[in-house]
């Protein structure tokens, strides 16, 4: 590949934003990524219709439509810009680009997928939570061992 043809690829960092504590901790460790790989960080938010996208298509309302749209395209970049500006924030964490996108889609994970769309696209997903009985000591898992619990 080309200098300039390697330079085209974007590497992007994806990541679904939730307005909480642990949806802001996400975006959080996927911005502090997205530096890490000199990537560009695209947070994104999923709106849908009040009452549903079977309900909108009964009355459809172009004018309501743009509103939630914008509605959803300010509440993504408030919580971007609180979540990545202030004490908290290290510069070293920040992205060295960011590009919020808003989908129209019923979920947060069909939102993502509909933008994860090239080869380059990392998804940032929170880490899976451990179980009561992992946390616990209780259970472990080895690899071509299968799960045992530890008595």
């Amino acid at each position: 590949m080309s200098e300039t043809a390697a330079a085209a690829v974007t590497a992007r960092v994806i990541v679904g934003v939730r307005d909480s504590a642990k949806g802001r901790a996400q975006l959080r460790r996927a911005a502090a990524e997205a530096r890490r790989q000199q990537a560009v960080l695209v947070p994104v938010l999923a709106w849908s219709p009040a009452g549903g996208e079977h309900l909108y298509r009964t009355r459809p309302c172009p004018e309501l439509a743009r509103e939630w749209e914008q509605r959803a395209c300010a509440k993504l970049d408030d919580v971007v810009a609180q979540t990545l500006t202030g004490e908290s924030v290290a510069d070293e964490q920040l992205p060295v680009s960011v590009t919020p996108v808003t989908v129209r889609a019923e979920s947060l994970a069909d939102a993502v997928a509909a933008i994860a769309t090239g080869a380059h696209d990392e998804v940032f997903t929170a880490p899976a939570r451990a179980g009561v009985l992992t946390r616990l000591g209780m259970y472990r898992h080895d690899r071509g061992r299968g799960v045992a619990l530890a008595l």
